[in-house]
């Protein structure tokens, strides 16, 4: 009887065409995925800065309740101005494509946190709030496509 002696692929074969595969199927998967466009790339900055605006929500309420007595409103309203700068430290791509609005929303932010630790009256709160509130709408609106 004739026996046939297989032959083992050369493990120098092997590495080259598992390089080859990877290499084709990194440039397929290169060659289909969709162009970033402004908007996806900014996407998680201004959703940053929505959390941040939607923190400062609850700060004029929480401020009203700490005015009237509620002692652990006023730790609210802190913690809620606090997550607000928080949200709007992490929104860096906005701080490069928008430095001079960027500085204005911080400015506000600074302001009410200002306000909250000198007690002020409500209406002043509601005022820094309102500020913040304006200066995050201009930041968020460099993620919105044009209609």
């Amino acid at each position: 009887m004739l026996y046939r002696r297989q032959r083992n692929l050369s493990p120098l074969l092997v590495t080259v065409a598992a390089l080859l595969g990877l290499a084709l199927g990194f440039l397929a998967g290169r060659a289909t995925a969709p162009r970033p466009t402004l908007t996806s790339l900014v996407a998680p900055s201004v959703a940053h800065v929505r959390q941040a605006s939607g923190a400062l929500e609850i700060v004029p309420l929480e401020y009203a309740r700490a005015q009237q007595g509620n002692t652990s409103s006023l730790g609210a309203a802190r913690t809620a101005a606090r997550q607000a700068q928080a949200e709007l430290d992490e929104a860096t791509l906005l701080r490069q494509l928008n430095p001079g609005g960027f500085r204005e929303a911080r400015a506000a932010l600074v302001a009410l946190t200002g306000a909250l630790d000198a007690r002020r009256g409500t209406d002043a709160v509601q005022e820094d709030v309102t500020r913040a509130q304006a200066a995050l709408r201009e930041l968020q609106a460099i993620g919105t496509p044009d209609q």
